[in-house]
């Protein structure tokens, strides 16, 4: 099983910053790696989204249940794609001091060795660079602000 967690400081309050991760239908648009998203149910808190992975000319497609807490969180479980297990979650925290923080915290393990050779260390670092990701569309979407914030 892989454990991936990633934070950053960013200079958008935490409702902007939850408002890009949520709009799943968006991803095509800047994450090079996503060949397509699709938004398949949404009730109440829950949204039911599948994202088709790209590497090279191979293409997996997973689905995904996330239970939002608007502004603040989304909880992400795996339903169905080239997993044994997947989940994890965003935290989106308005600062005292401006800006908010942003934490992804990913747990997933691929359904068997051979798909985890084949996409695993690609899959691996796309988790540990999409919190960077986000915050490029951040600054597409909302402009640039001046305190640049740091993964870790």
């Amino acid at each position: 099983m892989t454990n991936i967690t990633r934070q950053i400081h960013v200079p958008y309050s935490a409702a902007q910053m939850y408002h890009l991760v949520n709009d799943v239908a968006a991803y095509p648009e800047f994450l090079p790696w996503c060949d397509a998203s699709r938004v398949l149910r949404v009730q109440d808190n829950e949204m039911d989204a599948s994202i088709t992975l790209k590497v090279g000319a191979l293409r997996k497609v997973f689905t995904t249940r996330n239970i939002n807490d608007p502004g603040k969180k989304i909880v992400v479980s795996l339903l169905n794609g080239p997993f044994k297990s997947l989940d994890g979650f965003w935290s989106f925290n308005d600062l005292a001091e401006g800006g908010s923080m942003i934490r992804l915290n990913m747990s997933f393990e691929f359904s068997s060795k051979l798909v985890d050779m084949a996409i695993g260390p690609v899959f691996r670092e796309i988790v540990r660079n999409l919190i960077t990701a986000f915050q490029h569309r951040a600054v597409a979407v909302y402009g640039d602000q001046i305190e640049p914030g740091g993964v870790s």
